[in-house]
């Protein structure tokens, strides 16, 4: 049976990929801030044929993720880890504050990285694989998206050069970049002028538990990236392939006032 770790597993997209590899009869070990909300899950997933290990943690703290690490090993192998604990950051470059950037960092950076490094030896054990759970803001930086898409551009970069340095351990990396998705994840973002959401005409929010289903299929496939809607792929393409009209759309919609809601 294989073992699971999802941070920010409370919610959103961690509960849904929590719940996913649960109807595959895997072990899920479950990580968030929130432990009454662990409970609500690990019932969920007891429910749907897996088993459930609840470990509250911070991920921005060194000696809970070595405690999460730790709790996973415990169940006898580690196949999966699934960083995908994470927070937004909506406003203009020019309001920034550096401290709540920091925090950003912390969070959508320097936690995967380390729950990473911290998780390699029994990864590499099973063969098994890191999932990074991106954005499109991973490769497309919106107007009043520029910390949350920093933040999320170093994380592709560490995924990049983290896939290129296991080659031939057996350890894959996937790199999972949803667009909009139907989640509590605007809520808890921080909003520097009192919105939260950055929507570009044609960005319909997913469910969480589509970008799961992919998710999974992809680790099973060993898939280096998935992009789960067809705007995304656009959107990545137009960056890459066409980026003079990307700088068109965001100054259009930066005059928009930067998301049509």
């Amino acid at each position: 049976m294989a073992t699971v770790v999802v941070t920010g597993a409370s919610s959103g997209i961690g509960e849904a990929l929590a719940r996913a590899w649960a109807r595959r009869g895997a072990t899920v070990v479950l990580s968030a801030r929130d432990e009454a909300e662990l409970a609500r899950v690990a019932r969920a997933v007891e429910a749907a044929g897996g088993r459930a290990h609840v470990q509250p943690a911070d991920v921005t703290r060194e000696e809970d993720r070595v405690r999460l690490v730790e709790r996973a090993r415990e169940t006898g192998r580690v196949d999966v880890l699934v960083n995908n604990a994470g927070r937004g950051y909506y406003g203009s470059v020019a309001r920034i504050d550096v401290r709540e950037l920091e925090g950003i960092f912390a969070l959508n950076v320097v936690a995967p990285l380390r729950l990473a490094q911290l998780a390699l030896d029994p990864l590499t054990r099973t063969g098994g694989t890191i999932v990074m759970i991106s954005s499109v803001a991973g490769v497309v930086a919106s107007p009043r998206m520029g910390a949350y898409a920093a933040s999320k551009f170093a994380l592709e970069a560490l995924a990049m050069s983290l896939r290129a340095e296991l080659v031939g351990t057996g350890v894959g990396v996937v790199v999972v970049r949803p667009g909009p998705v139907d989640t509590p994840f605007r809520e808890h973002a921080i909003a520097k002028d009192g919105r939260a959401g950055v929507r570009p005409r044609g960005a319909e929010a997913q469910s969480p538990d589509d970008v799961a289903e992919m998710t999974v299929r992809a680790v099973d496939a060993g898939r280096p990236v998935v992009e789960t809607s067809a705007f995304v792929r656009v959107a990545s393409a137009t960056a890459r392939f066409a980026p003079a009209a990307m700088r068109w759309i965001g100054s259009m919609m930066a005059a928009r006032g930067g998301a049509d809601e």
